[in-house]
């Protein structure tokens, strides 16, 4: 699961994604966020990664 948040910590979307298919980040582009730093947290099988996004 692929979730971004923003930097107040609300959640602005969320991907649940099968084994077999993979994320593109136009996808993200796609969906109108403003300009701005976001968080991105990645969840699979092995754990949690978190890091930042910026998108201008």
């Amino acid at each position: 699961m692929i979730e971004v948040f923003n930097l107040d910590g609300m959640p602005v979307y969320k991907y649940r994604s099968d084994e077999n298919k993979s994320f593109e980040l136009s996808e993200l582009e796609s969906k109108g966020l403003p300009c701005g730093v976001y968080f991105v947290k990645i969840r699979t099988k092995r754990g949690i990664e978190t890091s930042k996004l910026l998108i201008c």
